[in-house]
Order: structure tokens, then sequence, then C-alpha cells
């Protein structure tokens, strides 16, 4: 059976690439972002030394990707605007991230769990990649050509990680100056990209390199915060830049009050684990519940209430020290931290989909832990979890599969919130932001 596991990889791309096969043959998204993030974007057509210039130190309709504008004007001046090919490429894209994600995860789980056979690995790897390949939340991220950007900023972040794990392994500095031009590229095609150094402390936990830090006055002159102070002068260079226009500031007027925002963030965090667990009802645009000075509906305080027992669920396996399931839950809080809404930014929806697409990793990792105790723990079951385990894995995929079709073009897209539209009319609830009307998305 274990000779099989090495075809793990060639499985993970033949089922993405089935379960994506309707993006070849969607369209722009003609009434939302793709016309003046693509169609009309004067970079694309015209992409003069000057204008290339301008685009790399300006920001275009509030937004910083001027690397994956490079992509853009590449598969334009090779195959003008067909649709086909922008989608197979973000695909391609994509299927690499499936791929490196997976390799990432063997050398992770091989150093927390020394004992597992190299089966074991390959297949805890392979699930959780696969999760990440196909899970109805990525639908929004690889249907949507203007969400390519998340897509490429994650796959210059996959190759830095797996540079910085080479990095730990070898202490070859040549590896960290591979990492910094990395973040730089990973930057330069979305803003989002700025979280890499925390990102990079979590694999230092997971390799045990934070275990000999010393809180005292050598606490900065210590080598895995000493290596990390380029990446912060990075970050802190990458916010001051998006200062000057105005963006990634907090805002402290005309904004919802703190209470209100931390509970804006913690039902954020709740509803994109439910909906990893349970991706039923998604849409391309989740409006905030209530307009700027109104009071919550008395629910949301129940959000509170979800949140304590998952931060006691976690705080239970840290005491117990299982290193896998806070690595994972680090990495899901860590790539979702700038779009929880506790810091007042300008956001045009309260969840979205979109945001997921690095984090889910971190809630897939857990997802499987469990499911692999559960099948050491009910041996009497095993085949029907086994089984149920399948075929969960299969209704995600055929969601995604569909999913992407309505994904065809921006009228079949909408249908979905024009029904959440008219029943928030129904009940009187506030139609904020209004993408229908909105097309300036973030």
């Amino acid at each position: 059976m274990s000779n099989y596991f090495k075809y793990i990889p060639l499985l993970l791309v033949v089922t993405t690439i089935l379960v994506f096969v309707p993006t070849f043959f969607n369209d722009f998204q003609r009434g939302w972002d793709d016309t003046w993030q693509v169609l009309e974007n004067p970079f694309v057509s015209n992409h003069s030394i000057e204008d290339l210039k301008h685009h790399f130190t300006e920001f275009y309709y509030g937004q910083y990707s001027p690397v994956n504008t490079l992509i853009y004007i590449v598969l334009y001046k090779l195959f003008g605007f067909n649709a086909m090919v922008f989608h197979t490429a973000f695909l391609v894209f994509h299927i690499i991230n499936v791929l490196f994600l997976f390799y990432i995860l063997k050398e992770i789980i091989k150093t927390v769990n020394p004992k597992f056979e190299n089966g074991t690995i390959r297949l805890y790897s392979g699930c959780v990649a696969l999760i990440f390949a196909i899970h109805p939340l990525q639908v929004e991220t690889v249907a949507w050509i203007s969400a390519s950007k998340i897509v490429l900023y994650a796959f210059f972040m996959f190759i830095a990680i797996w540079c910085y794990i080479n990095y730990i392994k070898s202490t070859k500095i040549v590896w960290l100056i591979a990492v910094l031009l990395l973040y730089a590229l990973s930057f330069g095609s979305k803003e989002q990209a700025i979280i890499l150094p925390l990102n990079l402390l979590v694999f230092d936990y997971i390799y045990g390199r934070l275990t000999s830090l010393k809180f005292n006055k050598t606490l900065l002159k210590q080598r895995v915060l000493l290596e990390k102070i380029p990446f912060f002068l990075m970050a802190f260079g990458f916010w001051y830049f998006s200062s000057l226009f105005n963006l990634g500031n907090i805002i402290v007027e005309e904004t919802y009050p703190i209470h209100q925002r931390l509970l804006f963030g913690m039902h954020s965090m709740v509803e994109y684990v439910f909906r990893s667990i349970a991706p039923v009802k998604l849409y391309y645009h989740y409006f905030y519940p209530i307009e700027i000075g109104e009071k919550l509906p008395w629910f949301f305080w129940g959000y509170l209430v979800l949140t304590i027992i998952i931060v006691g669920f976690i705080w239970s396996y840290y005491k117990r020290k299982n290193k896998l399931v806070l690595f994972g839950f680090a990495l899901f809080i860590i790539n979702i931290l700038l779009v929880l809404h506790i810091l007042p930014m300008p956001r045009k929806m309260i969840t979205a989909d979109r945001y997921m697409y690095v984090s889910i990793i971190g809630l897939a990792i857990i997802g499987v832990w469990f499911f692999k105790e559960a099948l050491n723990t009910f041996l009497k079951y095993r085949k029907q979890l086994f089984a149920a385990g399948i075929l969960y894995l299969f209704a995600l995929g055929v969601q995604s599969h569909y999913r992407t079709r309505a994904w065809k073009d921006s009228e079949t897209m909408k249908k979905n919130v024009q029904e959440l539209i008219e029943k928030r009319n129904v009940l009187k609830q506030p139609i904020i932001n209004n993408p229908l009307i909105d097309r300036d998305g973030k």
C-alpha cells in the first residue's frame, strides 16, 4: 500500500484540475473588478518603462500588486485578453502552491513526529494539501481572475517558507537572502504578504528554535530574533509606503466602536471556522450586520462564547504540548489577522472567502489530525470513519466544481447575492456596500 503513496502529488494535480475544469470556460468578471483591474488597466495594455516605474511606486485603485500586473502583461502580450488563458495560468499557480504545500508539510510532520512512517507522513500531508486544493472556500480565489494576486502572493510565500526551512536546516545565509527577496516579490503581488515575518516565527516554533530564547537584556542579540530584524524593517517599510497613499492606516473617525470591532473579529474567526468545516451558503459578498452607530443584534454576543470555547480548546492542547494543533491554529490566526476588523481598516465586507486562501491550511492541519486520532481511537469503526472521510472530501470537490461554474460570468456569479439582498430587504436589514453597484472591491 505504501508504494502507492508516492503518487500522491500526481493525484493532487489531477484532482485539482478535475475540480476546477469549469474555470477554463469561464469569462472575465466584466461586471466586477476584472474590468478595471485587467481589461481596462492602462498598465496592462500600455506597458512602457515609465508606466511600469509608476506602477511600482504608486497604488492603483487603492491596491498594490505590480508583480501580479507583470503576469497580466505577459499573458496579454502573448494571447491578448483571452479569458481561458488567464484562468489557466492562475490555476497552474494554484497547483504549484498545492505541491509546495505538500512538500513543506512533509518536512513539518516529520519534524513534529519523527516516529511516523514515511507513508503516514505523505498521507497526512496529502490530505491537508488536498483540502487546500479543492475546498469550496478556495473557489473565489482560483476562479476569479482579479483574485490572482492572492494566489501569486501565496506562491512567493510558499517558496519563501521552503527556503526558510532549508535555512533552518543548513544555517546557510544564502537561503535567508532568498527569503528576503521572495518577501519583496510576495508583497509586490499583494499587500497581505506583509504578515510573512510572523509566519516565519511559527516555523521557528515548530523547529524548536524559540525554546532556547532567554528573555533578558540579550534577547535581541539571539540569532532567531536577530535574523528577523531585516524582515520587520521591511514590513515597517511596506507599511510606511502604504501609509503615504492613506492605505494600511488605522481609521479613527467614522468607524465602529472598539467593542463592536472586537465582536466583529470574533464573528469573523468563528464564521471562518464553521465555513471551513461545513462550506454551505457561500457568497462573494458578506454584508456588515449594522450601519455605523447602530446597536449590534443581541445574538452577536454568542460569538464571544464561541470564541472562549475555541480559545479554551487550543489552550488545552497547549498544555498537552501538541505542537501540530498549535502550529495549525497559529497559521490560521496569523493569516487572517489583518482582516478581523479589530484594527479599524477600510473593508467593504465583514468576511470574504478569499481571505482564507492561506489560513485554511491551519484548520486543515487540525482537522486531519483529529480524523487520524479518531481512526486510532475507534478501531471498531475504522472502515466506516475512513469511508466518511473519503465521502467528505468528495463532497468538497463536487461543491467546488459546481461553485466554479457559478463564476462563469458576472450575471451567474451575482445570483446568490441577489437572493441574499432580497432576504435582507424582507428582514429590513441594511445593505452596506452593495456589490451590485459598488465595483471597487478590495
